[in-house]
């Protein structure tokens, strides 16, 4: 037999038959390995069932599972963003690859400085469109259009302060309830 399998039956819980139980016992006369194993497993199982348990706080189960539920969505929102990140890396790298070995590279640089080019320009005639526009218009609706949309800039100013306002106090409560589940 070999010296593994005495070092299961030391280890194991379950019971040796009388034929087992011989072979180990002469085992552990002829090696000192085993027999310091067996001492030291012996000692190992005194020292924890000697040792007092301890029982949990209140609310020890329900601290528990609500971190591993916060932890275990926490996962998952990473696994999604590295999966998303790796797709989107994946097809940058194909598309990089498929421009530099079909030899279009040049093309494609040439394509993308003209439409940066046409865009640019599309811009910049809307814009003076819009100047041409805006000038023709009586300075009375000019006026009331600027303060029209000074009203509406600082609505979106104080709709914000207030979105920001509250989700810093659903945060803390939120830490509030983190706080007393680990009580």
């Amino acid at each position: 037999m070999s010296h593994k399998q005495y070092e299961k039956w030391i280890l194991d819980d379950s019971p040796l038959s009388m034929e087992e139980r011989k072979l180990l016992d002469t085992h552990l006369a002829a090696c000192a390995d085993c027999r310091k194993l067996k001492n030291g497993w012996q000692n190992s199982l005194q020292v924890i069932h000697a040792t007092e348990q301890h029982i949990p706080t209140p609310g020890f189960t329900a601290r528990w599972q609500f971190k591993l539920q916060q932890d275990q969505k926490r996962r998952k929102i990473v696994r999604g963003r590295v999966i998303l990140f790796s797709s989107l890396l994946f097809v940058l790298l194909s598309m990089t690859a498929y421009i530099i070995l079909s030899g279009s590279f040049s093309s494609f640089l040439a394509t993308m400085i003209t439409l940066s080019t046409q865009v640019i320009l599309f811009l910049t005639k809307g814009l003076l469109n819009i100047s041409i526009f805006i000038n023709e218009v009586p300075s009375v609706v000019r006026w009331a259009m600027g303060i029209f949309l000074i009203g509406v800039a600082n609505m979106f100013v104080i709709l914000l302060t207030m979105l920001i306002w509250k989700a810093r106090k659903n945060h803390r409560e939120w830490q509030g309830a983190q706080v007393y589940a680990e009580e």
